[in-house]
């Protein structure tokens, strides 16, 4: 499994940069010469993900969402470019391509000649433009190569180690997609729907099941949120290498506490729309920054980048507008001129009617708002709430570690104490965001707090002293970096401070935490740029601060890559993809779980509820017939129930299903309450116990599909005219 998990990420990873990256360089490349690589990357990445985003939106709203009109879809902007650019030759071209197709598939041509004749081509790339750019930049290509390695160590152990999803949310969003598969997007209700709308093309276009993709999506997704981190520090900065002394430390560092990072190693909206956020800062830069006013490509750039924030989650707008507010700080020089702030203001505007017409649409069509945009908004009046997005439970487990998740310290409801002077409340302040910060982004270390904090505070003093040394567009850089931070950081501990609290407070880390890298990239080529100016000896200082960081992060210590509880045990995932892989669409089969398979199977087979199952057990007096109409049934049975909920394994499970868990009555609780902690031990007590006492019946028919120690799947074969009673008395129906 552990293979197969591999080829899947390779499998999604390359489809989801294939339709993000390569087609839109393909398609805009000739217009994008004279702009730098990092920018020419976010730019790519941008026009993919929009495409990708609102075509679906289209094709949903009209009804005629399939593989076709997507492949239709995604092929149109090319056979407008060629119509456009080859006129008259457009005919000539294409009978020429046809020709092609026609030798190979009549034989005249072989594929292995036409694979020759493009491994030239390739060849030809390789050897010409492609090998002239990377002489020169061979140590940086190493580095970039060694950071996407350490990337994929750091979280990819995860992903090829534990099958399961990794946060609760994700059956719910399982649900919402696998819905958009007959064309009723918004099942649930109105509600940013741009990941889900990726997840599903990506889906429908390449045949990958939704499953899979919620499954692996996350490494992709969080390699792309770091290259974004660095490409951004690469265009700010003015050392080559410097950028790499941030994500480095992000990455290895372990001073960070969990909740910073963990979320990286589920696929969720959330992260997934982080992706967009420092693209939204740098065209906003750039466009401030643009001495030619006739070129208006930035401003558009911005205006898709702020769309897709909202398009993805309202936190990541929230956070992209904060960061904007900074610029506006640090470039307050340029703001003040109307032709400036106009542009970036309409542009903004511009994004959020985009990113709010399909939403509106489907409003204006009966779709009523889904539940999490209350909750969202109750979080923006109230701050409080322990609820994830959905309705899904977020709180942690039990144990030292999991007193965080909470969504506040053990002393949360306590304001920063009031009276005295200014100073004084300003030292209290200051005390009090550092013992936030120590809470939940430091693993409760006050020196990697203050570090922090000072940090900023250099940032903010250098952005100063470069404005005062005629550097306005570097020094509008560091200010609206430190600007934006230092307000991240207040709103950390606005609950103990009285301000407005716009997220839930443990979320607040999550984007510190990314914000963080920033500073510290930023704030060395500063100090580095002020010591060597424009010389190559700058470069050289880099590669020194570049080794002193990481003697620093091996001091401090190592991150090591974490191992997430999942919500679905590995025996079970490997259960299923067995399953799904020996029906092949033939026959008719049942699972009756704990877990929702019903919606990892989508359309492929039956799924029963195994808590229904056993409240029907109890009924074998009134009703002593319990049938399932198809003809294989799987009962998947956990010997050591999982600690659901428990995702940062503060507490490994041990407690095994037992006859006292057997005697103990059924929970009477709804939804996924029967499976969480000592009531799904329980549940799975009797399920074992009714198990056993089956399988003594009927020895032969009741075979073992797969055990380990802790997990055990029985498959039963049965003829469709002549099912098996499934009702049984096995001495605990109470």
């Amino acid at each position: 499994m552990t293979m197969l998990t591999i080829l899947q990420t390779i499998e999604v990873a390359a489809a989801y940069l294939a339709v993000t990256l390569l087609l839109p360089w393909a398609l805009l490349r000739r217009r994008m010469t004279g702009i730098r690589l990092p920018a020419r990357f976010m730019a790519c990445f941008m026009i993919g993900n929009f495409y990708c985003m609102n075509l679906v939106y289209l094709l949903q709203l009209l009804h005629i969402s399939c593989r076709l009109t997507l492949f239709l879809g995604t092929l149109a902007p090319f056979i407008a470019v060629a119509a456009f650019q080859w006129k008259a030759s457009l005919g000539a071209r294409l009978e020429r391509r046809l020709e092609q197709l026609r030798q190979v598939s009549e034989g005249q041509l072989g594929r292995r000649t036409l694979m020759l004749r493009l491994g030239r081509r390739l060849g030809r790339m390789s050897s010409g433009w492609l090998g002239e750019w990377l002489a020169p930049r061979w140590p940086e290509a190493l580095l970039a190569a060694g950071t996407v390695a350490l990337i994929l160590y750091i979280y990819g152990t995860n992903t090829v180690n534990v099958y399961g999803y990794c946060a609760s949310d994700m059956v719910l969003h399982n649900y919402w997609i696998n819905h958009m598969e007959n064309n009723n997007i918004f099942v649930d209700g109105v509600y940013p729907f741009g990941f889900h709308c990726m997840i599903y093309y990506l889906h429908e276009v390449f045949a990958i099941p939704v499953y899979v993709l919620l499954r692996v999506f996350a490494l992709p997704q969080t390699l792309m949120i770091h290259l974004m981190l660095l490409a951004f520090l690469r265009l700010l900065c003015k050392a080559r290498y410097t950028p790499y002394i941030g994500v480095m430390a992000y990455v290895a560092s372990g001073v960070f506490y969990q909740y910073t990072y963990y979320r990286y190693y589920a696929a969720l909206p959330q992260e997934y729309g982080m992706l967009f956020i420092l693209p939204a800062a740098w065209f906003a830069i750039a466009f401030l920054r643009e001495k030619d006013f006739a070129r208006k490509r930035n401003l558009i750039l911005f205006a898709i980048a702020i769309s897709m924030t909202l398009t993805v989650h309202f936190y990541d707008t929230i956070v992209a507008g904060l960061l904007c507010l900074g610029i506006g700080v640090g470039f307050v020089f340029r703001c003040l001129r109307w032709r400036y702030l106009k542009g970036l203001m309409l542009a903004g505007i511009a994004g959020i009617l985009i990113a709010v017409l399909p939403m509106a649409a489907a409003y204006a069509m009966g779709k009523p708002l889904q539940g999490s945009l209350y909750w969202g908004m109750n979080m923006l009046s109230s701050g409080g709430g322990e609820a994830g997005e959905g309705g899904v439970e977020e709180k942690g487990g039990s144990g030292e570690d999991g007193k965080k998740e909470t969504g506040g310290t053990q002393d949360s409801g306590k304001k920063a104490p009031q009276g005295g002077g200014l100073a004084e409340k300003l030292q209290k302040g200051v005390v009090c965001v550092l013992e936030e910060l120590k809470y939940y982004v430091t693993n409760d270390s006050m020196d990697a707090a203050r570090f922090m904090l000072g940090s900023v505070g250099a940032v903010l003093a250098l952005g100063v002293l470069w404005l005062l040394l005629r550097r306005p567009d570097y020094g509008g850089a560091l200010l609206s970096v430190g600007v934006f931070m230092g307000v991240l950081c207040i709103l950390q501990a606005s609950a103990k401070l009285g301000l407005p609290q716009l997220l839930e407070v443990s979320r607040y880390s999550v984007y510190i935490g990314y914000g963080i890298p920033i500073i510290w990239g930023l704030g060395l080529d500063a100090v580095l740029y002020l010591l060597f100016g424009e010389k190559r000896a700058i470069d050289a200082g880099a590669v020194a601060a570049l080794a002193a960081a990481c003697a620093a992060v091996a001091l401090t210590g190592v991150r090591r890559p974490a191992y997430l509880s999942a919500y679905e045990s590995n025996d079970a995932i490997i259960c299923l993809t067995n399953i799904l892989h020996e029906s092949g669409g033939e026959g008719s089969w049942t699972i009756c779980s704990a877990n929702d398979e019903q919606q990892m199977t989508w359309g492929r087979g039956y799924h029963y509820e195994l808590i229904e199952f056993l409240r029907k057990q109890e009924e074998v007096k009134e009703q002593p017939v319990i049938t399932i109409p198809t003809d294989t049934v799987y009962f998947f049975v956990e010997k050591v129930p999982l600690l659901y909920l428990d995702y940062l394994n503060t507490i490994r499970p041990s407690r095994e299903v037992s006859l006292e868990g057997a005697e103990t009555p059924l929970p009477k609780v709804k939804g996924i309450l029967p499976y969480i902690g000592e009531q799904r031990w329980v549940t799975m007590s009797h399920m074992y116990y009714w198990a056993r006492a089956f399988r003594e019946l009927y020895p032969n028919e009741m075979e073992v599909y797969y055990e380990t120690d802790a997990f055990v799947c029985y498959r039963i074969r049965q003829d469709a005219y002549n099912l098996y009673n499934f009702a049984l008395d096995y001495g605990y129906n109470k």
